[in-house]
């Protein structure tokens, strides 16, 4: 449909709108109930107003009073009445009353329309409608021009405007005899967007028209080949931001998705210029209809009218997604539908957009409500006395901050992104997030089909960095810290800048063992912790054939949590004393519990101490 503007001087230095257009013809009426009666709405598309951050419809919004839709109950239609003497009355459709000058509609007294009727000469005349709010004023008029004999829109306003304005017929006076584009998505700004070509799909219902139908519940499906698109935006924008959306069915079918792609665009729609590209990004979820944002590294500056999206590889043969979107959303999320954790698996809340049946998904930590059966819960087989520091992704999917490189040539690893990466303060905010586990396309074969993963690892001879910050009130010096892990391959592990762990080759399960029975585990001393911020670092390297990581931090404290208690029979006594001098002496494992100066190592200093703490003198 047209969107029709004459805009004033003063209008042209306040506001910005994106379409100017000529206006409706004129056709007054002397019966407004005669059936040829043309009837009148004001109607606005995601209108927004810069500054103020006030946002005004959505997609389409028909201005309160002046506005409608085009069909069913006639809402604020108007026509115009010939009083006979060259003047025009607005006659109110759904009220079937005049507008007075006053605002008011006749014999309606106190009924406040928010319409005013204004001369603006001798031969013309104003219907307004004011909006204000978060200090933003816009007015909205329908009025009529007799230069031109026709009536126009004008919007005016003290901030920058964006968006749709215009006025129409109502379909039951009839139609714009030039309709415009149709806009199947707007942006939050009230951009327009549509798919004006694309590749073809796998199936009729499932080819690239779907990628910008404001419906995330539909998908395009086929080759990597077809999954290209061109979209066309109402007016020239730099993309600050674009969206892509998974699938309808992406939990069945991960290795659908995307991999590499690259993003370009033009004011032509023939030559275009990239503005992103991607390569084997591993982190698109395995969720449902969930949007995943991307800024540009490229060309973020520029406007383009027209833009190219063209997946460059996928997981498999095949790829889906379920739309693609230019810069910011507007979203209308519903109250979440929540599953409620348990001790054995996280909950999750899932919100859907009213609008575009997008997806939010927020995952709920698994609970510490554990059902103890001599001493060990029979819900998720936690024994009483431990804590999980930092859970395993196979309970709860967790994110970790990344950088992945590959091999710089046969015999060469790249260097670590900065020296002090494995500490505590490092800044990572311009690292990338993961989302753990992470598995190469489809790990299979033996013993990791049975391990869950919830981010693809692609290539080979390639290494990733990671970071898992967590906190601690204290530390224990009795307590037993573990890490446990699932590595292919090489494995270097770090606690705040100290190497905790070295493990070459990959974890070698057995034949469809479950995380439980096929982890491997190390024990890092309490020595290498600190009250406060703490940062489990990871070094990875991927050499040949599959690939995967997981790992989980536990602590597990003595029966009585009693310093100098290394038997843990509940007292400090001489049995301690000769419990630390068997571990010093190598006649016994060395035990966190044994390492009572906390300083990494069983030695007479723990002798000494234990003797202390049963002489009073700690």
């Amino acid at each position: 449909m047209k969107h029709f503007h004459k805009i004033s001087l003063t209008a042209l230095l306040m506001a910005v709108l994106p379409l100017v257009a000529q206006a409706l013809p004129f056709e007054p009426t002397s019966d407004p109930n005669a059936s040829t009666t043309k009837w009148y709405y004001l109607i606005i598309n995601n209108l927004y107003v810069q500054g103020a951050e006030q946002y005004f419809g959505s997609t389409p919004y028909y201005a309160t009073s002046l506005g409608s839709a085009p069909s069913g109950t006639p809402v604020d239609q108007w026509c115009f009445v010939n009083d006979g003497t060259g003047k025009y009355k607005a006659f109110n459709r759904k009220y079937k009353k005049y507008l007075c000058d006053d605002g008011y509609l006749e014999s309606e007294i106190n009924h406040e329309t928010s319409v005013y009727y204004r001369e603006r000469t001798s031969d013309t005349f104003y219907l307004l409608r004011s909006y204000n709010s978060d200090g933003a004023t816009v007015i909205l008029n329908l009025y009529y021009d007799a230069e031109e004999n026709a009536l126009m829109s004008e919007a005016t306003t003290g901030n920058v405007l964006h968006g749709y304005f215009s006025v129409q017929y109502a379909d039951q006076g009839g139609d714009d005899p030039n309709p415009g584009p149709t806009w199947t998505r707007h942006d939050k700004y009230g951009v327009g967007y549509r798919i004006i070509d694309g590749g073809q799909g796998a199936f009729e219902n499932e080819s690239t028209d779907k990628l910008c139908d404001n419906d995330a519940s539909t998908k395009y499906y086929g080759t990597v080949a077809n999954c290209w698109v061109t979209i066309e935006a109402s007016e020239p924008v730099a993309v600050s931001q674009y969206s892509i959306v998974t699938a309808n069915d992406t939990h069945t079918y991960p290795n659908r998705n995307l991999r590499s792609w690259w993003l370009a665009g033009s004011n032509d729609n023939q030559e275009f210029i990239v503005i992103d590209r991607v390569v084997d990004y591993p982190n698109i979820p395995f969720t449902n209809q969930e949007e995943v944002v991307f800024r540009p590294q490229l060309n973020s500056t520029d406007k383009f009218r027209y833009f190219r999206f063209q997946c460059a590889e996928g997981a498999s043969g095949n790829v889906q997604l379920s739309e693609i979107w230019i810069n910011e959303q507007p979203h209308s999320w519903l109250l979440p539908e929540t599953t409620q954790p348990t001790c054995g698996v996280h909950g999750t809340q899932v919100s859907k957009c009213a609008e575009c049946n997008a997806l939010n998904y927020y995952y709920i930590p698994p609970t510490d409500n554990h059902t103890y059966v001599d001493g060990v819960c029979s819900v998720c087989g936690k024994a009483e006395n431990v804590t999980i520091l930092l859970d395993n992704g196979q309970v709860n999917p967790y994110r970790v901050k990344y950088q992945f490189r590959y091999r710089n040539d046969d015999q060469t690893w790249p260097d670590a992104p900065d020296e002090s990466w494995n500490t505590p303060n490092f800044d990572d905010t311009q690292w990338n997030y993961l989302t753990m586990p992470t598995a190469s396309v489809g790990h299979t074969g033996g013993p990791y089909t049975s391990l869950m993963y919830n981010s693809h690892w692609y290539g080979e001879y390639n290494c990733y960095w990671m970071r898992r910050p967590f906190h601690l009130d204290r530390v224990d010096p009795t307590a037993t810290y573990t890490l446990r892990y699932v590595h292919d391959d090489n494995l270097w592990v770090y606690v705040n800048g100290q190497e905790v762990l070295h493990a070459d080759g990959w974890s070698n399960l057995p034949n469809n063992g479950t995380w439980e029975t096929g982890h491997e585990e190390t024990v890092i001393p309490a020595s290498a912790f600190r009250a406060g911020d703490n940062v489990l670092a990871i070094y990875i390297q991927q050499n040949w054939g599959g690939a995967y990581f997981d790992c989980e931090l536990r602590a597990e404290t003595t029966s009585t949590g009693v310093r100098g208690d290394v038997t843990g029979d509940g007292k400090v006594d001489i049995a301690d004393v000769n419990a630390v001098i068997n571990m010093m002496l190598g006649k016994a494992s060395p035990t966190a519990a044994g390492d009572v100066t906390s300083d990494g190592k069983v030695d007479i200093a723990d002798v000494n101490a234990v003797i202390n703490i049963m002489l009073g003198k700690r």
